[in-house]
């Protein structure tokens, strides 16, 4: 496993007032590839673990929570399910993602935009800023 640096961000799409957020992506290897449907799991149950609550969809947008973890990728793997979508469909466009994904593999192409992450990055048009909360080398 290797890790990114963490980085804040102010609270997208959230009410007036919430704290910013902090963003770090960890990078795994596997000898063997894992289900995306098992890693899914194990996401939800160490979400769980630490305490987010989830609640039913509302149409108010985005709800606040103690954590969120995201499946950004699992190598060349391409999935559409009513459970997961893979690689993530949002993380060409947020800045938040991309940074630190970018600071740990900045070459990988990323399946279906057959394009590397420091591409992606260069081109999402995000602006909201994001800002080095804790190098990586700091941890």
């Amino acid at each position: 496993m290797r890790r990114s640096s963490i980085y804040e961000t102010e609270a997208w799409g959230m009410a007036e007032g919430t704290p910013a957020f902090l963003n770090q992506v960890l990078l795994f290897e596997w000898e063997q590839m894992p289900r995306a449907e098992d890693l899914l799991d194990d996401l939800l149950h160490i979400e769980l673990e630490l305490g987010r609550i989830r609640r039913p969809s509302s149409n108010q947008g985005y709800q606040s929570r103690t954590i969120d973890l995201d499946l950004l990728f699992l190598g060349e793997h391409v999935q559409s399910s009513n459970r997961l979508e893979l690689p993530h469909p949002r993380m060409t466009s947020r800045k938040f993602v991309l940074e630190p994904l970018n600071e740990l593999c900045p070459d990988f192409i990323v399946q279906p935009w057959d394009q590397s992450v420091q591409e992606l990055m260069n081109a999402c048009s995000d602006e909201a800023p994001v800002r080095l909360y804790l190098s990586a080398s700091e941890e």
